[in-house]
């Protein structure tokens, strides 16, 4: 059974191995469209849908009936010749030669692959005055003997319009690398140096300045840097040179509580540079490594010391968030709360004092505040709640005991029951709601729907420039309702009677709800259907 594809099939430039066309009989075919092709197993070839058959008329021919070459005409100074071979012409091809005869291309040999050679009849000789040549202009001309046709460019000289009528010589254009050298006299010695070179455009050198450069005389004056004497928390250092004497000093002042100097006032002599015995620190001191106070004595601190909010060692100093932390929260079991009579008063107008911390364990089941709680729950108070307060239930958590409880077993006796609760649209209970066991209900895919291709509720359906086009509204509420997106929605296109052949239409989905079904021709409705499945 054939498989329908009810639009175009593009292969996107895919290979098909082993295709093999429809095989019938001429008649038995019927009307096609443009381009339509068939194997005709009684004329053993290949047949093709034209608009016009040789009739006027629409209809079936031969692939490749009327592609022969029908003649070759050669034209002057081309000689043709057809060797034999193996060609089918249908329509016999006549070849006009030189000597107008004609060969009939039917009549040579038969069958594929008929070579033609075309050549000139032009043969070696010397050319004369009177010889003539072919222009591009598709004129004869004749070839001039004795004149100059064409200058040629030697070394540096370049040529433009080298044939004519005037051509132009030029100088090249010079380009040079220099070489330079090195040299170091002694002071007081001469060298020689170029000072300018002048070229003109051409390269060429017209003019070379040449100067003589005397290097001074050496001199010699040697320099010390004796400390010399300062008075007080300073020290000097001077440049003194053997002719000159004293030429510039440099002051080394220490500061009071931050800086003390010391100096060996000699000829290479020392300046050393001290922290006092007590240093003050006008402003901001950040140590990298580990500050440690050796002195027994009472340390204080005018401003805030910054400490890690957590300590580490068990002599670490606390920070006050961290104590607040420990402090804070340090509530105690306060009893049973029993829910049905709201006892002891947690919540309305005449609730007891709770402490920050404090918690109650449900006794007897019942409602706190508007939830349900059972046995065992624990209910925290999150803040200080004083007496009277009316507290909200914000004010209070509470913890559900069995919230995550669930388990697994052979037998109803043997399963640890927890608090579990199921949809009755996908579940059922196996056994009474005592035991917890329950079970898959049996229902169809509830991603799942079926839509004949219809004009009517989600679907809608136009005929425009040769395509029927079915769009389909996802989030209408006989498919799948709102928030339901095109692109996570799947689907088959199927007939709509037996034996619901799986058909290819073009599929296309919108970026919203929207999915397009889109057949080639005009195609009625309840035709075919779509089965959707939403993932």
């Amino acid at each position: 059974m054939a498989i329908n594809f009810l639009n175009t099939v593009d292969l996107n430039s895919i290979q098909i191995e082993n295709i093999v066309p429809e095989n019938a009989t001429s008649g038995t075919i019927g009307a096609g469209v443009l381009g339509q092709m068939y194997f005709d197993t009684v004329q053993d070839t290949m047949m093709q849908f034209v608009a016009n058959d040789g009739t006027g008329n629409a209809g079936y021919i031969e692939i490749g009936a009327t592609s022969a070459v029908e003649s070759i005409i050669a034209g002057a100074g081309i000689g043709v010749s057809a060797a034999t071979g193996n060609v089918t012409v249908r329509n016999t091809g006549l070849i006009s030669v030189l000597d107008g005869t004609f060969i009939d291309l039917a009549k040579q040999g038969g069958g594929d692959n008929t070579q033609l050679t075309a050549d000139l009849s032009a043969v070696d000789g010397t050319s004369t005055a009177a010889d003539r040549f072919l222009t591009k202009a598709n004129k004869w001309a004749t070839i001039p003997f004795g004149d100059i046709t064409e200058v040629q460019g030697g070394t540096y000289i370049n040529v433009t319009n080298q044939t004519g009528p005037v051509p132009i010589v030029n100088h090249d254009l010079t380009t040079r690398t220099d070489t330079a050298s090195a040299v170091s006299p002694a002071s007081g010695a001469t060298f020689t140096t170029i000072d300018s070179v002048t070229t003109n455009t051409t390269g060429h050198v017209t003019a070379l300045n040449v100067k003589t450069v005397t290097l001074p005389p050496e001199t010699d004056e040697k320099y010390t840097l004796p400390v010399t004497t300062l008075a007080g928390n300073q020290a000097r250092i001077s440049l003194t040179g053997s002719t000159d004497g004293v030429v510039s000093t440099v002051d080394f002042i220490g500061t009071a509580g931050r800086i003390q100097i010391t100096k060996q006032v000699q000829l290479n002599g020392s300046v050393t540079f001290n922290l006092p015995d007590d240093v003050i620190i006008i402003n901001n001191l950040q140590i990298g490594g580990e500050l440690t106070a050796q002195g027994t004595g009472q340390h204080s601190f005018a401003g805030q010391v910054t400490i890690p909010l957590v300590p580490t060692a068990a002599s670490d100093a606390a920070s006050k968030q961290y104590v607040l932390d420990q402090v804070s929260g340090n509530g105690s079991f306060q009893g049973g709360y029993n829910a049905a009579t709201n006892s002891p008063a947690l919540s309305g107008a005449s609730n007891v004092v709770i402490g920050n911390g404090d918690f109650y364990v449900v006794t007897v089941k019942g409602t706190f505040f508007t939830l349900a709680v059972e046995v065992g729950d624990f209910i925290f108070a999150n803040t200080d709640i004083a007496a009277g307060a009316n507290p909200p239930v914000t004010d209070y958590t509470v913890v559900i005991a069995d919230a995550n409880l669930g388990g697994v077993g052979a037998t109803s006796a043997l399963t640890e029951k927890g608090v579990v609760g199921f949809d009755s649209d996908y579940f059922i209970e196996v056994d009474n709601p005592n035991t917890g066991f329950i079970s898959l209900a049996p229902q169809k895919n509830p991603y799942g729907a079926k839509q004949v291709l219809n004009n009517t509720g989600a679907v809608t359906r136009t005929f425009l420039n040769g395509l029927t086009t079915f769009e389909i509204d996802l989030a209408n509420a006989s498919l799948f309702g709102t928030n339901a997106l095109a692109e996570n929605v799947t689907a088959e296109v199927t007939q709509n009677v037996s034996p619901y052949q799986t058909v290819y239409a073009d599929v296309t989905r919108s970026g919203s709800a929207e999915m397009s079904i889109i057949f080639s021709g005009n195609i009625a409705v309840d035709i075919y259907r779509v089965l959707l499945t939403h993932v």
